[in-house]
């Protein structure tokens, strides 16, 4: 089971009955509004619906207008809630988790639009926590993330589905982490890991390149393409292998 990060809030599972009047219409995670078929269904159902969720700092609803409207269909004035306790942001992400987990289905528009919402209120969280969250995949938060990056900037680091923060800029984490076990070398490998924002394994391999003398990041993550290699090492010729007559290489120039 994944862990997702905080949502700023918490909803009480003890419902109470109030007045709908005293109910403000939802933030929808729905672009095109409620649907009247799916509001007529419920109507009929004849049996109480289960409880509606309702941000209890402006009594707006978070999930459950089609519940709500079935409710004034059938002239009843009060109706069962469970209250979200937490900012608006929050609420927000809340509303989309519910009614993507039952309920009438959000279109695809919708939760694209809902991602989009969450990058700008929670720029911190990873594109997998995002995704859970409205239930789109990785990839489609990443792309949606790219078109805001360019007016908004990047964040250093991101939240996890397991909660943690980690640098955005993995050899950041590693030189941190490298730090830290320098000035404390009895630190655990899982003390480190959530100082520096990275994996217990990251941890344990920055460990054991400062002991045997190496910088904690890889030299292949300094030089990520040809072009940006120093000067020897892009234009040095490169080595050839024995051919397969069981000659050997010429030797190359050093």
């Amino acid at each position: 089971m994944s862990v997702q990060p905080h949502v700023d809030g918490a909803s009480h599972d003890q419902p109470v009955t109030i007045p709908i009047d005293n109910l403000l219409h939802a933030d929808s995670p729905r672009l095109d509004g409620e649907d009247t078929d799916h509001i007529r269904v419920l109507a009929e159902v004849g049996q109480d619906l289960p409880p509606i969720l309702v941000h209890r700092e402006t009594m707006r609803v978070i999930d459950g207008m089609h519940r709500l409207r079935a409710a004034k269909l059938n002239g009843r004035r009060h109706i069962a809630v469970r209250f979200f306790e937490g900012p608006a942001a929050g609420a927000f992400v809340a509303a989309v988790r519910a009614n993507i987990s039952h309920g009438l289905p959000l279109s695809r528009a919708d939760r694209e639009a809902a991602a989009e919402r969450i990058l700008a209120s929670h720029p911190g969280w990873s594109d997998r926590a995002i995704g859970e969250a409205v239930g789109l995949a990785p990839t489609t938060v990443a792309r949606i993330r790219g078109r805001r990056a360019d007016r908004d900037g990047q964040p250093q680091a991101r939240i996890g589905r397991d909660g943690r923060v980690r640098p955005i800029n993995g050899a950041a984490g590693r030189r941190l982490a490298g730090r830290l076990f320098a000035e404390h070398p009895d630190a655990s490998l899982r003390e480190v890991a959530e100082q520096a924002g990275i994996s217990p394994a990251t941890a344990r391999d920055v460990r054991e390149r400062l002991r045997r003398g190496e910088d904690p990041v890889p030299p292949s993550w300094c030089w990520p393409s040809a072009g940006s290699r120093p000067p020897d090492a892009a234009t040095a010729p490169a080595h050839r292998p024995p051919d397969r007559g069981g000659g050997t290489a010429p030797p190359t120039s050093s």
